[in-house]
């Protein structure tokens, strides 16, 4: 073989390893980000019947307040060990209902659901519970209890380009 010949192998095999160095790398980054941007807390904890136990607090009739908002008006019922129906009113005498959603536990998951969204559970526990956006849905909101008559819901929102925080003092109108 020629020098000139085993000079332009030896650039051939130092861009051919340039290129698959670079591809590796590019391809380690990509599946990162993928990563990174599937796992933003999305729900990965089994929970069972006795986490959706630790919710037993938000049955009753709540009012909501918050400054620069409406006051909402939203009832929680344990329908049975796995699901908590809500009912959501616009009014303080809960004669004009709103809307209806739900919390459940199926297959180690916990959702709550309103309307055609669909918000998963990352934690539940005796202070409150965590909810991310799965389907139909932009916000995430945390529930932490302050005592037995008193939580705060807070919904976080980035659909306008910038976070949005709004915290909703509730205060039990009606135990169960």
């Amino acid at each position: 073989m020629s020098s000139s010949v085993a000079t332009l192998m030896s650039k051939l095999s130092r861009r051919i390893w340039i290129y698959a160095s670079v591809a590796a790398i590019l391809a380690v980054l990509v599946t990162e980000r993928a990563g990174a941007q599937a796992d933003r807390g999305q729900p990965r904890a089994a929970f069972g019947p006795t986490d959706f136990r630790k919710l037993r607090w938000l049955e009753g009739t709540w009012q909501g307040t918050s400054p620069g908002q409406q006051n909402v008006y939203e009832r929680y019922r344990f329908v049975n060990d796995t699901t908590i129906e809500i009912t959501y009113f616009g009014d303080a005498a809960l004669s004009r209902e709103t809307g209806t959603g739900r919390v459940y536990l199926t297959i180690g998951r916990i959702y709550h659901t309103f309307g055609p969204g669909r918000w998963g559970a990352t934690r539940i526990d005796g202070s409150g519970a965590y909810f991310v956006p799965q389907v139909n849905a932009r916000n995430s909101f945390d529930w932490a209890k302050e005592d037995a008559d008193s939580w705060t819901s807070t919904l976080r929102s980035s659909a306008t380009g910038h976070e949005t925080v709004t915290v909703y003092h509730m205060r039990r109108l009606r135990a169960p």
